[in-house]
């Protein structure tokens, strides 16, 4: 087949395949933010409708000639496109239409069950919830793992060419060199903010100036609030992000918006001409995280943001931020301690929290632990790694959105992208300038000019693995991340 031909049945092929996860991203969107309770099951529908609809449009065997005159082409572009859609086809063949369907239905009843329990600590409701749609994630895994690991074949949806026996002795490695940085600064204390009030239509304002502050365009996206902070791509020029509010804390709005700008960035940053096709995205969850983790860490916890924010936090809290100076934010927002919740954790802690859900996960997968066993299983894992017990289960298990939206084995994405961030940061460095005196001379704007060069623009042209090593020159390592902790944590001490 000539190749101008195949690349516009393709592109028409894909372009449905984007339109139909639009329409589904539009829908959740709205269950995170403005729907009513009444509609979940009616939403549930919808979603496994449109579910259904795009199984059965990846199947279509018009596509399948066009993918494969595509797969040699000698445009990157197109041939990444071609790649990744046979593998999309692959995956879909092995998972019949029917468990997709199911699967979508019972994952958007279990979210929106998930959101009032955790709210009213109704552990009932929420196991109950959860276990058709463990039962099916399972079937899931089974289905796509083909013989195979099915933990494996759930990462790989997240992390392309991943599996669980290369990440375990990075997880392994990590726990074992922060333990010890852990126990020398978990004990020290150290200040925190005026409890305030911080009122809530305030830090949303202020969020807002943060996003645009960062390089996020509102012609082609918007910021709102939701429980659970989330980035969602509704489409090419519509990109939302949201981010949770505490009346007596800012510090959660401020890295909240920060991470999901990360993300919001990343999408907005993708060629836009180009976003319908199967390599309009980023290469894999750790490389996404990767970029809300550079805003969120990397930037958001240096004394420069502080400084750059500090007026915008005096006009809206005239109150609250009086006499709070750029360093008393650092250091509290760097407070290193054992807590429960791990959207709020510290750096120094939060991969500990990533470790635990990564093993759960995978004994529940397997199926050597049950639905019951959660919660104290986790709360065992909390003992265990972090020397704490939860509260309630709304401070253990029943925390995170992902599994009740059958979402298993996207949680190792959060570490990688922990390390792929700090290798950016490093490259930064090294080829710009510190972040801190870049931030503070000339703003964001090299910031994001860095990263839309050496990430945003190649879409899915490229594995993680090879992005991430032509844009820093290395093969990942924790190696710079200790480091970071090591170096911020260490300066953070010396200022309390």
């Amino acid at each position: 087949m000539d190749e101008e031909r195949a690349w516009t049945i393709a592109t028409g092929w894909m372009s449905t395949l984007a339109d139909l996860d639009g329409a589904s991203a539009v829908l959740e969107w709205d269950r995170e933010t403005v729907m009513p309770p009444g509609a979940a099951e009616a939403r549930g529908s919808q979603l496994a409708t449109l579910a259904g609809l795009r199984h059965r449009h990846l199947l279509d065997p018009a596509a399948q000639p066009a993918l494969e005159a595509l797969g040699a082409s000698a445009d990157p572009w197109r041939r990444a496109s071609a790649q990744i859609g046979m593998r999309e086809r692959g995956r879909a063949e092995r998972v019949p239409e029917a468990l997709v369907r199911s699967l979508a239905e019972a994952s958007s009843r279990s979210v929106a069950i998930w959101a009032e329990a955790r709210a009213s600590g109704d552990v009932r409701a929420w196991l109950d919830a959860l276990v058709p749609v463990v039962a099916l994630t399972r079937e899931q895994g089974h289905a796509l793992a083909d013989g195979g690991d099915p933990y494996d074949a759930l990462i790989d949806l997240y992390e392309p060419g991943t599996t669980h026996a290369m990440l375990e002795p990075v997880l392994a490695d990590l726990a074992e060199r922060v333990q010890p940085l852990l126990d020398s600064l978990a004990d020290r204390g150290g200040p925190t903010l005026p409890r305030g009030p911080w009122p809530e239509a305030e830090q949303m304002a202020v969020a807002q100036e943060i996003a645009l502050d960062i390089g996020f365009d509102p012609a082609r996206g918007a910021v709102g609030r939701t429980a659970h902070p989330v980035t969602m791509a509704l489409g090419p020029g519509d990109t939302r992000l949201s981010t949770r509010v505490d009346p007596h804390d800012p510090l959660s709005c401020v890295m909240a918006v920060l991470h999901e700008g990360g993300h919001a960035l990343y999408d907005q940053g993708i060629p836009q001409d180009l976003r319908r096709t199967a390599a309009g995205d980023a290469p894999s969850l750790g490389a996404h995280e990767s970029q809300s983790r550079f805003w969120e860490n990397h930037v958001g916890r240096t004394a420069a943001f502080w400084q750059r924010l500090q007026p915008a936090l005096t006009r809206a809290f005239p109150g609250a931020a009086a006499g709070l100076s750029a360093d008393d934010y650092v250091r509290a927002l760097n407070r290193v301690a054992r807590q429960p919740i791990r959207v709020e954790s510290d750096e120094v802690t939060y991969d500990l929290h990533i470790i635990l859900r990564t093993r759960l996960e995978r004994h529940i997968i397997l199926g050597d632990m049950e639905v019951e066993d959660l919660p104290g299983a986790f709360d065992e894992g909390m003992l265990s790694l972090l020397r704490i017990t939860p509260g309630s289960p709304s401070e253990g298990a029943m925390q995170d959105i992902h599994w009740a939206a059958g979402i298993f084995g996207y949680f190792p994405t959060y570490t990688l992208g922990n390390l792929y961030a700090a290798q950016l940061a490093e490259a930064f460095g090294d080829q710009v300038g510190p972040i801190g005196e870049v931030l503070a001379s000339e703003g964001p704007s090299p910031l994001l000019s860095f990263l839309r060069t050496h990430v945003h623009v190649h879409g899915r042209v490229m594995d993680t693995p090879d992005l991430m090593r032509q844009a820093t020159g290395h093969t990942l390592s924790a190696d710079p991340f200790i480091a970071h902790l090591e170096r911020t944590y260490s300066t953070t001490a010396s200022l309390s």
